[in-house]
């Protein structure tokens, strides 16, 4: 068993929660700008990790992104704990599927359901949410986040602190570049340059 300290205390930190404790880890507290819902003992700002470090063995980054703007906070808070030589463990959800040859980095956390296929590589600190597909051979960047059924294409790979929205599908053997966003549904077709938007289509209503 590990005890765990988490950054972060909101919503998503009580989904990471559950997948730490499946996996035998003990949270002990958290630190965060305010006081969230985890509850777990509330430590305050993260500066305090220092003072209790005798009672945790490893940090989680507990929050996700939800924007190019959170994208960019989760890095700055992942270089101030490497920095602050916090040690940071994989955390993979028991009900996700991690096929023969996959690669998953420090710090990485893998949700209920999500589904990575063979010989796929997955980076530090990134995030891939419940239900996500990540295909063969894909290679997936450093703090990315594969936010909930979103599809990876095999053989595709995603650029270092990318944001594939809910449901987007990003087709095979494409390059996504770094800090890209791709919304809510999107279907990524061509590989994109790093710091490019991919916005869905309207919806349009066709005659019968």
């Amino acid at each position: 068993m590990t005890r765990l300290a988490f950054i972060g205390g909101g919503g998503f930190a009580k989904e990471v929660l559950e997948i730490a404790e499946l996996n035998g880890h003990q949270v002990v507290g958290y630190v965060a700008d305010s006081e969230g819902v985890l509850g777990r003992p509330f430590w305050g700002a993260k500066e305090r990790l220092a003072e209790r470090r005798d009672e945790f063995d490893g940090v989680c980054i507990a929050f996700g992104a939800i924007n190019r703007k959170s994208v960019l906070s989760r890095r700055g808070l992942i270089e101030w704990a490497v920095g602050n030589g916090y040690g940071c463990e994989p955390l993979v959800s028991p009900h996700a599927v991690r096929s023969s040859g996959v690669e998953i980095g420090p710090g990485t956390i893998v949700a209920h359901g999500a589904v990575i296929s063979v010989d796929a590589r997955i980076g530090s600190f990134a995030i891939l949410n419940t239900g996500a597909i990540i295909g063969h051979d894909a290679i997936v960047g450093d703090n990315v986040t594969v936010a909930p059924a979103a599809f990876i294409g095999g053989t595709t790979e995603i650029g270092r602190d990318s944001l594939i929205g809910p449901g987007a599908s990003v087709l095979q053997s494409l390059r996504v570049g770094s800090e890209v966003v791709v919304g809510t549904g999107a279907s990524v077709v061509r590989s994109v340059p790093d710091g490019a938007t991919v916005m869905p289509l309207r919806s349009k209503t066709l005659k019968g």
